[in-house]
């Protein structure tokens, strides 16, 4: 009997110390990593294709100076250029001949747990910058700006070793 305690105990230390590891690296990552939300206007197709055209926008013009800074430096440029963002995506939808507009905020939201090939990020909050469509009652996308882990096409997705080792 006093074995199976023992037992008992040994397992349940292990139990809570690993959850405790856990807890701590999802705190870690919720606080150095800067994600982007993207909210499609309605489930219509039209309105989650245009959803990806603001995506590789945005990819486009901001990804590549966003990753090349530190967190903070990368969230203080995200603040001060905040307007680009919105501007990036109200042209894409204007030229896809949509009336309706977008947002762009920054701040701390919550996110759903996302797969990358090489890792999983848990769901929680997150700092990020969201950029809603229209109404925002449609499927979403998100990635990471920084560090930078934004893939367009998620099944052959590869984080890279920069990446990487800013993350460790």
């Amino acid at each position: 009997m006093n074995k199976i305690i023992a037992v008992f105990l040994v397992a349940l230390c292990m139990t809570v110390c690993v959850t405790a590891y856990s807890d701590g690296v999802q705190a870690d990552l919720q606080d150095n990593l800067i994600r982007l939300h993207i909210i499609a206007d309605s489930d219509d197709d039209n309105d989650q294709a245009v959803k990806l055209k603001v995506r590789d926008a945005i990819l486009k013009n901001v990804g590549d100076r966003l990753s090349k800074t530190d967190k903070n430096e990368c969230r203080d440029e995200i603040i001060n250029d905040l307007n680009e963002f919105e501007d990036i995506a109200n042209d894409v939808l204007r030229e896809n001949g949509f009336s309706y507009t977008a947002h762009a905020e920054y701040g701390k939201f919550e996110f759903p747990e996302k797969t990358y090939k090489s890792m999983i990020l848990p769901a929680g909050e997150y700092y990020g910058v969201r950029i809603v469509l229209g109404s925002g009652e449609g499927h979403n996308w998100w990635c990471v700006l920084y560090p930078p882990l934004c893939f367009t096409d998620a099944v052959y997705a590869e984080v890279p070793d920069s990446s990487k080792d800013t993350l460790k």
